[in-house]
C-alpha cells in the first residue's frame, strides 16, 4: 500500500524524467581503478580473518574467543568501508545507470509519495525489529531448550553474528564494485535542488534486504539444528520482517526490484553457506565412537 501524502512530511516522488545519459568510462579517475585492489584486499583480509571451519559445533572457550576475535575484525573492516575508508571506495559517478522496464515497473507500483517516511520506517524494521527482535528470539528458545546448557545461546549468537557480518562484507564488496545508480538519484527532475552523493552510486544489492534475510533464515536454520520448539515462529517472525523490509526500500525509492531480490538471494544464501564454511552449527548428523564402535546420531 502506498503511505499517504501530508504537506511538509518529506518529499515528493518526482514525475517521471528521462534517463539521464549512460556514463562515460574515459571519466574515471585514477582513484577508480584504485579501488578494485582495496577490494580485493578487503575481501582478503575477510578470508583471513574468518576461522577454519569444524567438524561440528563450537567445543571450547578458546574457539569462541576465536571466533569472537574474528568477528570483531570483521565489523571493524565493515565500520571503515562505511566510514572513513567509503569516501575512497565509493564511486563518484554512477557504473551501472540504466534502468530496465522490470524496475521501472516495480519503482511505478511501489514508491510512496512520502519516500522520506517509508525510509525511517525501513530502517527501523531492518535495523532494530530484525536483529533485536529475532536476537532475542533466538536466545531466549535457547536458554530455555532443553537440556540446560549455558554456552548454547553464546554459540547461537555466534554463528549468527559470522553470517550477518560475513553477509554485509560481501555486500558492500558487490555495491562498491556494480555501483548502480540509485532510483531517487536516476529520476530526479532536473529542476530540483540536490546535492550529489557517492551513496546514490550504491543501490545494487540492497544491504537492508541481505541484512534482513541473512539474520531470518539463519536464525531458523540454528532453530532447526537445535530442535528448538520455537522454529516456526522464528521463521514466520523473520521472513515477514525481512519481505516487509524489502518493500519498504523500494517505497523509499532506495533500491529497485531487483537490488532487493539480489540482496534477499544473498542473505539467504550467506545464511546457508557461511555456518557450513565456519562450522559453527552442529552437525546434522555425526559419527561417534562408542566402546564397542561407532553410533551414528542426529536429528532425522
Amino acid at each position: 500500500m502506498r503511505g499517504k501524502e501530508r504537506p511538509g512530511a518529506g518529499k515528493a516522488a518526482p514525475e517521471r524524467a528521462a534517463a539521464p545519459p549512460a556514463c562515460d568510462h574515459r571519466t574515471m579517475t585514477a582513484r577508480d581503478r584504485i579501488r578494485p585492489r582495496a577490494l580485493a584486499a578487503t575481501a582478503a583480509a575477510a578470508l583471513l580473518l574468518a576461522p577454519a571451519a569444524a567438524s561440528a559445533e563450537i567445543k571450547s572457550d578458546r574457539e569462541r574467543a576465536i571466533r569472537i576475535a574474528a568477528i570483531a575484525g570483521a565489523m571493524a573492516l565493515y565500520i571503515t568501508s562505511e566510514t572513513v575508508a567509503k569516501g575512497a571506495l565509493a564511486p563518484d559517478v554512477c557504473r551501472w545507470c540504466s534502468v530496465g522496464s522490470l524496475d521501472d515497473g516495480f519503482r511505478e507500483a511501489t514508491v510512496w509519495h512520502d519516500t522520506d517516511r517509508a525510509r525511517s520506517l525501513s530502517n527501523i524494521v531492518g535495523y532494530g525489529l530484525s536483529p533485536l527482535g529475532i536476537g532475542a528470539l533466538l536466545v531466549w528458545s535457547g536458554g530455555s531448550a532443553e537440556p540446560p546448557n549455558t554456552t548454547r545461546p553464546i554459540d547461537d549468537m555466534i554463528a549468527m553474528f559470522e553470517i550477518v557480518w560475513g553477509t554485509q562484507l560481501v555486500t558492500q564488496v558487490v555495491k562498491i564494485s556494480a555501483g548502480r545508480q540509485r532510483p531517487y538519484a536516476h529520476y530526479r527532475s532536473p529542476t530540483e535542488p540536490a546535492t550529489p552523493s557517492q551513496d546514490e552510486n550504491l543501490s545494487f544489492f540492497s544491504g537492508h534486504s541481505s541484512l534482513t534475510f541473512s539474520i531470518a533464515v539463519g536464525a531458523g536454520l540454528i532453530a532447526h539444528r537445535r530442535g528448538y520448539r520455537t522454529e516456526p515462529v522464528i521463521w514466520c517472525a523473520g521472513l515477514s520482517i525481512a519481505a516487509t523490509t524489502a518493500y519498504l526500500r523500494m517505497a523509499a525509492d532506495r533500491h529497485y526490484f531487483t537490488d532487493v531480490i539480489a540482496g534477499s538471494a544473498a542473505g539467504a544464501l550467506g545464511a546457508v553457506l557461511i555456518p557450513r564454511l565456519t562450522g559453527s552449527l552442529p552437525a546434522g548428523a555425526a559419527v561417534v565412537p562408542q566402546p564397542n564402535g561407532v553410533a551414528l546420531v542426529g536429528r532425522f
